[in-house]
């Protein structure tokens, strides 16, 4: 081997061991700055709570459309013997006329728009509905009322006299406003609002639960009598 040969390896070598530093730079194209990413999640949310509007007003119109129908077939069957001859017709024509809006200037209205259209036709039609479903339901009401007398009646026999009198004169009250106001209700015709609702019924036999409850939570302490002879004497006990 000639020197011209070592030398040459020699260098070759110096050259294979250098070292070059070379800066890296991260670039990422079309990354979103902070600003265009808030702009971006706020115009996501104005369009999820778009989408939502339509959907509620879309409900809206066709709860209101579907008010209309079923009123229209209510008021000439279900409804018919509870509202006067004048309630239907106003009734009447002012669900003809939501119906023509609807197919008319109101297809494309606000959710409040539509609403405020319902609750209109609500306040005509309510008193009908409330008369018939209390009709439906009073007479429940009233054989509920009458066996709940006879019960505490019945339950108030093995209570001290002057606490028997007590429940006994009550349920007889009870029992004679029932009587004086069903014969009241019989005399009137259905399409009028009624002289006993059926809420009063279960009102009247919660007031007569809890006066029951009250004399069995006292019937073994002393009673003081009033002068009047009433039964505000079970409320009141004698203390030491």
């Amino acid at each position: 081997m000639n020197a011209q040969t070592v030398k040459g390896q020699q260098v070759d070598k110096s050259r294979s061991e250098r070292l070059i530093q070379l800066p890296i730079v991260q670039s990422i194209y079309g990354a979103m700055s902070n600003q265009e990413l808030l702009e971006a999640q706020e115009q996501e949310s104005q369009l999820a709570y778009q989408d939502k509007l339509m959907e509620r007003t879309k409900e809206r119109k066709n709860a209101l459309e579907s008010y209309v129908y079923d009123t229209r077939n209510k008021l000439s069957e279900r409804y018919r013997s509870f509202a006067t001859d004048s309630e239907r017709e106003e009734i009447s024509l002012s669900l003809q006329q939501t119906e023509d809006w609807l197919y008319e200037e109101g297809d494309d209205e606000t959710e409040a728009v539509y609403n405020s259209k319902l609750e209109e036709l609500k306040r005509l039609v309510d008193p009908i509905e409330n008369r018939c479903k209390d009709e439906e339901v009073r007479g429940q009401a009233t054989r509920d009322l009458l066996k709940f007398i006879l019960d505490h009646k019945t339950a108030a026999k093995s209570l001290p006299t002057p606490e028997q009198e007590a429940v006994d004169s009550e349920c007889t009250k009870a029992e004679q406003w029932l009587r004086e106001r069903s014969q009241l209700q019989e005399s009137l015709p259905k399409n009028v609002d009624p002289a006993l609702w059926s809420h009063e019924i279960k009102k009247k036999e919660h007031e007569l639960d809890m006066f029951y409850r009250n004399i069995v939570r006292y019937k073994g302490s002393p009673a003081r009598a009033d002068s009047s002879g009433g039964s505000d004497h079970m409320h009141t006990t004698d203390r030491d």
